[in-house]
């Protein structure tokens, strides 16, 4: 009787977090230019995000939108935050200005610069190309974000040693032939600059880029102790923003460690927007590649029709940018909050600046529903070894000691079938997808012995 009450509870709970959760993300009423300002506020809390801080351009006006504060002090437009995968369009530049200074081609190969990569395609050695590397058609796959090792600017040879690590990976499909997105890439792009430039990838895209766009807030995380530069980074556990400060992966800062401010940002929007200074003619070529065979992808971009776009995610913080291609509208969103927040609010910001007035309706963060579900999960867990805790039947006991074996061999094998290994989830995934693997484990194995028991027993 105590179980069955027990059981009600636990459903009773679930339905009333499930109410919670919806309501929370829910909202009614229309945004336009006259309420923007409250747009942004009403998405931070629908995502529960500590700070935020929004670079526009509407026309003539420049302006920025702020949410939130950092350990007391409120976030404004010179508040650093990590970009995340924005930073590949500053790499792609570099090597675009390689090229234009005829230091490297495009049609180059990898292995022109590093002989040692030698990646393979049907037990064959393909040929990679720095294009390939730009647009990501490379064929690398993309777990391989998990090949890449932790450590600080002290650990001299990091960006050698993450592309060291898949020197002679297996591709997805053969160079050039299709689209798949790999952060890596970039990591090989940044190793490369290295090579030709004799320079630190951070210093020659600091002197090069940064410095002549007037960029003088942005910088490249190199240590631990550049953290007190930027502002506390989030993810969400238990559906809340609790901090965090992850591991940060120094060989991959091409690809996800530029550190900058929606100050700064807005210069680099104006760099590329339809109002462009760029002389160097380096703008116009990214944006005139032939995209037609990368999924609309080059150089750090996505590249459309009307627009330039780009999301960036790090463990704790993420970033979307926004530029259109036909009128001088812009935005750059920098949320302290793992997960989406940055694009859906960046998306609203500009589809506002076109002249639409939206609804935000039911808004969800990916990560977000991810912990979500994985405590529905954990009380389900609950509620089912409960249900079956006194079933006595052969048949039953059979059918336990078979699902628990399932669920215990699944827990070990998978990670190693799509390279995703515990302590890189515990990094990139929400924490409760770890504790529903520890719960699920073990039930497992608590029925396992349960039912082995049962069958010794009749």
């Amino acid at each position: 009787m105590t179980k069955k009450i027990i059981r009600r509870i636990i459903l009773a709970f679930i339905l009333i977090l499930t109410i919670i959760f919806f309501a929370s993300h829910y909202d009614n009423k229309e945004y336009s230019r006259n309420n923007l300002e409250a747009y942004v506020q009403k998405m931070c809390r629908l995502y529960g995000v500590p700070g935020l801080s929004a670079a526009i351009i509407d026309g003539e006006n420049e302006y920025f939108i702020n949410y939130g504060n950092d350990n007391g002090k409120a976030i404004d437009e010179n508040s650093r935050f990590e970009l995340g995968s924005t930073t590949k369009a500053f790499t792609a530049l570099a090597v675009m200005q390689l090229e234009k200074d005829d230091r490297l081609k495009l049609t180059d190969s990898v292995s022109d610069y590093l002989p040692w990569f030698k990646p393979t395609y049907k037990k064959s050695v393909c040929n990679i190309t720095i294009e390939n590397l730009l647009c990501h058609t490379s064929g690398i796959p993309a777990w391989t974000i998990s090949a890449i090792p932790a450590g600080t600017e002290s650990d001299k040879g990091l960006l050698e040693e993450t592309v060291q690590n898949i020197k002679d990976v297996k591709l997805d499909f053969q160079p050039g032939t299709r689209h798949h997105y790999a952060t890596i890439n970039y990591d090989v792009l940044a190793l490369i600059l290295e090579e030709i430039t004799c320079e630190k990838y951070e210093d020659y895209v600091t002197s090069h880029i940064l410095k002549p766009l007037d960029m003088q807030n942005s910088f490249f995380r190199t240590n631990d102790e550049d953290i007190n530069k930027i502002v506390q980074g989030y993810r969400t556990v238990f559906m809340k923003a609790h901090a965090y400060n992850a591991p940060t992966y120094y060989g991959n800062i091409a690809a996800g460690y530029l550190v900058s401010s929606t100050s700064d940002l807005m210069k680099w929007m104006n760099y590329w927007g339809t109002d462009s200074n760029d002389s160097s003619g380096l703008v116009e070529a990214v944006l005139k590649h032939d995209v037609s065979k990368s999924a609309n992808y080059f150089g750090g971009w996505y590249i459309y029709k009307d627009f330039i776009s780009h999301g960036g995610n790090n463990p704790n913080f993420c970033s979307h940018v926004i530029i259109s291609r036909k009128k001088n509208q812009a935005v750059f969103v920098l949320s302290n909050l793992a997960g989406s927040s940055a694009t859906m609010t960046a998306d609203g910001i500009y589809r506002i600046l076109l002249g639409e007035t939206i609804k935000i309706g039911f808004h969800f963060d990916l990560l977000g529903i991810g912990d979500f579900l994985c405590i529905i999960f954990v009380l389900s867990l609950i509620y089912f070894v409960l249900l079956f805790w006194n079933k006595k039947s052969k048949n039953v006991c059979i059918a336990r000691i078979a699902i628990s074996i399932i669920v215990i061999l699944a827990a070990i094998i998978l990670p190693f079938v799509f390279h995703y290994p515990y302590n890189v989830m515990s990094v990139w995934y929400p924490l409760t997808a770890i504790i529903a693997v520890i719960a699920a484990v073990c039930a497992a194995v608590f029925d396992l012995y349960r039912a082995f028991t049962r069958l010794k027993m009749m």
